[in-house]
């Protein structure tokens, strides 16, 4: 062989070893490469962020992976692949509102799913979409979250690409509750008994002593019942007793006197809502106007405050004592006695709901009376003139009747047999607005 020969085939040995030893470097750095502290980015959830209270995180780690890992500065990536790492996550949740997530720095949102035993809930990719999401009720939730890796930017040092999957359970947990309007009221007064977070759908029940406790639905998951607190009701304490599924709750109420007018009257004649009472007409009202007192509609009727039914001035108002000679006991007024100025003034519905009640009645003349929802109702006693019918669906300002100067009409609200105060109603200050 040539001299130079024998000089080319020692570069090539040369070159041939260098390329071992290179390659040889290469693929030692290949197979040592490996996803590194980017499989360690957490999702945090801020596990208690109600005001007040002291943020407490729950770190979520990946369950899943697809990355490109550099190799010799990125010189060459190597694919990374991991699914269902078997992480077993769960965490306690206590609202309705979805629980919040904040995602790692250095990555961005690529999807969030939500699951539930009729299928998916949720699905999207921005975050303000997600913030809105509620769950439906108390379950289990099932999450996969893909959060994207972004590739190193020219310039900047290499870093791992690609895609990091969460997979995670959410258990909604909602306590029921049930609360009064307010805890100390007055004779004549309306309590709220309502019931939040009814999400599994129990029909509550509920009894006191002070009257009816009718409950109707009230938002998604709510209830309500509107309980009366009587113009004669005894002073002292009570409890309101609620029942739903399994939760059971004794609320507290305290009722206090409240004092009204008393008007001394020479004579019965001239009582308010003075009548020829007999036995024919007492038994045609009970046969009439008794069973109304048990029957209520499921659903709430009326929108807003209700509004005086008629153009007026009060002759008699609501719970003023009637005493005639010789007595020492008033009788109290059940309800308003309104004496118009001018014929035929429009006499209309306080508020929205169904006529359950109208015609002509010895002891009350010309009656009407209006369901409003939940076993509220208006009763209207001694107008001139009828212009409803039973049935008929009323919106609130809707005439239902008119009235005479001549005649004094009797308005009155009643839930179940008990008469409470048309004047806090008006004014938007009962506890049937709270």
């Amino acid at each position: 062989m040539s001299r130079a020969g024998k000089v080319f085939l020692w570069l090539l040995m040369v070159l041939v070893l260098v390329a071992l030893g290179v390659g040889g470097t290469i693929g030692y750095f290949y197979t040592q490469a490996a996803p590194g502290e980017e499989i360690e980015k957490r999702i945090t959830v801020n596990t208690a962020p109600a005001e007040g209270t002291q943020s407490a995180g729950a770190f979520l780690q990946p369950d899943g992976y697809e990355l490109q890992v550099p190799v010799l500065g990125g010189v060459l990536y190597r694919a990374f692949s991991a699914n269902s790492l078997d992480t077993d996550q769960t965490l306690e949740w206590n609202q309705l509102e979805a629980v919040p997530l904040a995602i790692p720095e250095g990555s961005a949102l690529r999807s969030i799913q939500v699951d539930g035993l009729s299928g998916t809930l949720f699905s999207g990719s921005a975050q303000e979409e997600y913030t809105a999401f509620s769950y439906p009720g108390n379950g289990e939730y099932y999450y996969r979250v893909e959060l994207e890796l972004p590739q190193a930017e020219e310039g900047q040092r290499a870093q791992s690409y690609g895609t990091l999957i969460y997979r995670f359970m959410v258990k909604v947990s909602v306590e029921m509750g049930a609360f009064l309007s307010e805890d100390r009221v007055s004779q004549g007064e309306v309590v709220a008994v309502r019931i939040e977070n009814n999400l599994d759908g129990y029909t509550p029940h509920g009894s006191s002593e002070l009257g009816p406790v009718n409950f109707i639905p009230s938002g998604e998951s709510g209830w309500v019942a509107f309980v009366p607190v009587s113009y004669n009701r005894e002073a002292g304490e009570y409890t309101i007793e609620v029942q739903c599924g399994e939760y059971t709750a004794s609320l507290p109420l305290t009722v206090t006197y409240r004092a009204y007018e008393k008007i001394q009257f020479e004579s019965a004649d001239q009582l308010p809502d003075a009548s020829t009472e007999s036995a024919a007409a007492s038994t045609a009202y009970r046969n009439a106007i008794w069973p109304l007192y048990d029957s209520y509609s499921k659903e709430q009727l009326w929108q807003g405050i209700f509004q005086r039914p008629v153009e007026g001035r009060i002759k008699y108002d609501f719970g003023i004592g009637s005493l005639l000679p010789g007595d020492t006991v008033s009788q109290r007024h059940s309800g308003i006695d309104y004496q118009v100025d001018v014929d035929k003034t429009p006499v209309t519905a306080p508020a929205g709901g169904e006529v359950v009640y109208a015609g002509t009645l010895e002891l009350t003349g010309n009656t009407v009376v209006i369901e409003h929802g939940g076993g509220v109702k208006s009763y209207f006693y001694h107008l001139t003139a009828i212009e409803t019918s039973r049935g008929a669906r009323l919106e609130k300002g809707q005439q239902i009747g008119s009235q005479n100067v001549a005649d004094l009409l009797h308005y009155e609200i009643k839930i179940g047999n008990q008469s409470v105060a048309p004047g806090p109603i008006f004014d938007g200050n009962s506890g049937l607005y709270r």
